[in-house]
């Protein structure tokens, strides 16, 4: 073989992408999204054993904020008997991107006022990988149970944004610093803000954070970087330059960070593995809580963090914001 030839190609004969210095680049590819538009038998009835996996809600209607769910066994204990209905509390808007190309659908839970010091903290919600908000209506409704306001938003492509096609990794960073500033004029308190993560929430959470740090980083089973989960699930071992172009390497980008971080995961995690967590927990350098939770899983259908229980869950995040993160707290 040629000396001329790169890394990439000696090691497997592939073209190095253009522009980039990435053999493969999968950041693009990381997507899941179900569309509005795609709404039918194959996404609502053929799921109807995965109540949680079921997308049923077309463009033109509008979610069920009042369904009463079938919460999985453990969910629901004697300190969180229920989950109340938001209702017509949520307010829904459209934010347009920086590039003129998306508009990403945003919603907005008011906090039921009951939990004094919460009232005026406000999560800024980033989902996981699939389908979209109708999904994970259920984790936006335990953080309003809890007392927080909660807003949260559709990467293009999923639920109700558009176009229908996911994001470029560059629109995906680039949205997420948009929805940040967006947000920022729907806060009951700009000071008071817990940006919140969610599986691959976890890469435009981060980028948030850097842009423009807020009180508190929370991070549930978070996205941690393309080569250790190409090498996770591979068996293969490379630098993640050959995977990618490190836009969503989460572990290098929180070197370093200093703001408060809690880390969220299950024990049993099957998409992340515990040492790419611990990783990341290690390359924070400020106030910083590693969760552990025995029993979870990954996700909604499958008993992620919350889904575990709601107790534990509640009484974990508020009392890392009162030792770690009380400007959040604290008026």
């Amino acid at each position: 073989m040629s000396r001329s030839l790169s890394p990439c190609l000696a090691a497997l004969g592939l073209l190095l992408v253009p522009g980039g210095s990435a053999c493969l680049d999968l950041d693009g590819f990381v997507h899941n999204p179900v569309h509005c538009s795609t709404v039918g038998q194959e996404t609502c009835e053929d799921n109807s054993d995965a109540p949680f996996d079921q997308i049923c809600v077309p463009c033109d209607q509008e979610y069920d904020w009042i369904r009463d769910y079938p919460w999985l066994d453990g969910t629901l204990d004697d300190g969180t008997p229920f989950v109340r209905a938001v209702g017509t509390q949520v307010q829904r808007s459209t934010l347009s991107s920086d590039d003129g190309e998306a508009a990403l659908d945003v919603y907005f839970l008011p906090s039921h006022g009951e939990v004094a010091e919460l009232a005026a903290v406000t999560v800024l919600y980033n989902h996981g990988n699939y389908a979209g908000i109708e999904h994970y209506q259920p984790r936006l409704r335990f953080l309003h149970e809890a007392g927080y306001n909660v807003i949260a938003w559709d990467y293009r492509g999923y639920g109700k944004s558009t176009p229908d096609s996911a994001p470029t990794p560059d629109q995906f960073l680039t949205d997420a610093q948009t929805f940040r500033t967006y947000a920022d004029g729907l806060l009951p308190d700009p000071e008071r803000v817990v940006v919140y993560a969610n599986s691959l929430g976890g890469v435009p959470a981060v980028e948030m954070a850097l842009d423009n740090p807020p009180c508190a980083l929370m991070l549930e089973a978070p996205f941690t970087s393309m080569s250790r989960i190409s090498a996770s699930n591979s068996g293969t071992s490379f630098p993640e330059s050959f995977f990618s172009q490190n836009r969503f390497d989460n572990i290098t980008k929180l070197a370093g960070y200093d703001a408060p971080v809690l880390l969220m995961v299950g024990e049993d995690d099957n998409k992340f593995p515990l040492e790419d967590i611990q990783a990341m927990y290690e390359a924070v350098i400020g106030n910083k809580e590693l969760w552990l939770v025995p029993g979870a899983r990954h996700g909604i259908q499958n008993v992620g963090v919350p889904e575990a229980g709601l107790s534990p869950y509640f009484e974990t995040m508020l009392s890392f914001l009162h030792d770690s993160a009380p400007a959040c707290v604290t008026p």
